[in-house]
């Protein structure tokens, strides 16, 4: 079990593309055959979506005032303290991060982040709603 926890925390650091993985499966992870390719599968959608929400973030803070984009930060930096919470485990000996809850986690935020930004596209900001 440490070393599946140590193997998670150390797939979150290295390139997408430096986990081998059997010739067949590099382009598909439609039927991993290993728990060493769910993490490589999982961490390559994780990857892609935390891509998606710096995108989105980085939009949405375009858009608005220097106080909107001072309560987007606190909102984004909240959301990250919750993310961490709920899909990382650390005690002496391990680390443990569930990539399906930050996977998850992450697209959710993606999506309220677009949300905002919809609404700052079509109606104009409004700032009550940043600080979800």
């Amino acid at each position: 079990m440490r070393a599946i926890a140590i193997l998670t925390a150390l797939c979150l650091s290295l390139p997408a593309g430096a986990l081998p993985m059997a010739p067949a499966q590099r382009s598909s992870c439609d039927n991993p055959t290993s728990d060493f390719d769910n993490v490589y599968c999982e961490r390559k959608v994780y990857m892609q979506a935390d891509s998606e929400l710096n995108t989105a973030y980085a939009k949405l803070r375009a858009k608005l005032g220097p106080a909107d984009r001072t309560a987007v930060l606190r909102s984004q930096r909240a959301w990250i303290r919750e993310r961490d919470g709920a899909c990382n485990r650390t005690d002496d000996e391990n680390i443990k991060i569930d990539l399906v809850c930050a996977k998850r986690m992450t697209i959710d935020r993606t999506n309220w982040l677009n949300d905002r930004l919809r609404e700052c596209s079509s109606s104009g900001c409004r700032s009550s709603r940043l600080r979800d």
